[in-house]
């Protein structure tokens, strides 16, 4: 192997900085493309795609030679399916001498097979799906009581569409009922709160309540 040229040889030491900055799941690799087909002059962390020096160039390298293609500065970010049960994401960045030639490449093989399969299973982990006839669920994290109980309320009067102080009756005892089912008057003072809010005595909320039950038994 003659030696290679100067521009390529200052490459040698970015290939040996960029391997030990990402570890040992990425490959870098230096080819010199005036030496085919045996292109390789510096690679590290061969073990990724089982390659050593002297090792020939790849046949994506041949075909971007032989079709001119090559006259573009980089090719990033492609999946490379060559290594058996790896998943492998390259990039290929061209060198070019003084006359714009290009006359290397250096490229970064990274192994995400692992990190394709922690990502799988961190979707999985993540997912939020509900089995088929499971009630829509809605949640919310209150730090206090009186800050769950304004949630609650705040939640049945967007559902009603009117603010409490144009409710009509209907609309009222539709609030209270949406209040019975998110279990707000089953916290100790609720009823005593919503009554204030409606401008109304605490029994006529509880009749409120008892109507609303006596038609839900109907029902």
């Amino acid at each position: 192997m003659k030696k290679p040229h100067p521009i390529l040889a200052s490459y040698i030491p970015v290939v040996e900085g960029l391997a030990r900055t990402f570890g040992e799941f990425c490959e870098v690799v230096l080819h010199d493309l005036r030496e085919l087909p045996s292109t390789i002059i510096a690679i590290h962390h061969g073990h990724v795609s089982g390659r050593s020096l002297d090792a020939p160039i790849t046949n994506l390298g041949l075909k971007i030679l032989r079709s001119g293609k090559h006259h573009q500065d980089f090719i990033l970010n492609y999946e490379n399916k060559s290594v058996k049960d790896k998943m492998i994401k390259s990039s290929s960045i061209f060198i070019k001498d003084e006359n714009q030639q290009e006359i290397g490449c250096l490229c970064i093989n990274l192994d995400v097979t692992h990190l394709t399969m922690a990502e799988t299973m961190l979707k999985s982990i993540n997912s939020i799906s509900q089995h088929e006839g499971q009630a829509s669920t809605e949640e919310s994290f209150a730090t206090t009581i009186s800050g769950l109980m304004e949630q609650i309320i705040e939640e049945c009067i967007k559902k009603i569409g009117k603010p409490i102080p144009l409710m009509q009756k209907e609309e009222k005892m539709s609030f209270i009922s949406l209040l019975d089912e998110a279990g707000l008057f089953q916290i100790k003072g609720a009823v005593q709160q919503i009554a204030e809010l409606l401008s109304v005595s605490k029994y006529t909320i509880y009749n409120y309540i008892e109507k609303i039950e006596k038609n839900a038994n109907r029902v």
